[in-house]
């Protein structure tokens, strides 16, 4: 049986996923210095330890990753994590909570893989804020720690780009999950 289930903490799902994230990209990022992790660029001489982590840094990685590491400085820095990156947390403690009620009813949340059918190659290139609100849907389940997949569909009739579904369980719910979105794709 099927069952629409409101959820009214949709609006914050995207701000908090990115504060989050960003934030936990800046930490793991921290290491990559060109020395024992990550890139090191050619001409990064490393007589100036300043100029050898900015090159490592500016060629290793690229725009968007940048952009993330920068978002989560900012809302790592003294004045501003408590504002953002403690309220973020507070809004992933509520929405695992409120997944944990819907799965004490349902076994599996039915959700689109984004609000509209996927866009072309490079097409939101130049609005991020675009590309990350696409993500409302599927950045759920990597916020809250829950099993997510995502099933193909079908391909939208008038510019043919693909259209999926996404279901997610209940922590520690993979077999069932797997077993039903097999089933889908059997049938």
């Amino acid at each position: 049986m099927v069952e629409e289930v409101h959820f009214d903490l949709l609006d914050y799902i995207v701000p908090a996923y990115y504060i989050l994230t960003t934030a936990e990209a800046t930490s793991n990022l921290s290491r990559y210095d060109g020395v024992k992790y990550g890139f090191r660029a050619k001409d990064a001489g490393i007589t100036d330890l300043d100029n050898f982590y900015k090159q490592n840094r500016s060629q290793g990685f690229g725009w968007e990753v940048k952009r993330r590491i920068m978002l989560g400085n900012f809302v790592l820095s003294s004045g501003y994590y408590d504002a953002y990156f403690t309220q973020a947390q507070k809004v992933r403690r509520t929405l695992t909570n409120k997944l944990s009620l819907i799965f004490k009813d349902f076994d599996f949340l039915c959700l689109p893989t984004s609000p509209s059918v996927a866009f072309k190659i490079g097409e939101k290139m130049e609005d991020p804020v675009a590309m990350y609100i696409a993500d409302i849907y599927t950045v759920m389940a990597n916020l809250t720690g829950v099993p997510g997949i995502a099933v193909p569909l079908f391909s939208h009739p008038g510019n043919q780009m693909p259209f999926g579904l996404q279901l997610m369980s209940a922590h520690f719910n993979e077999l069932s999950l797997l077993s039903f979105c097999n089933n889908i794709l059997e049938n």
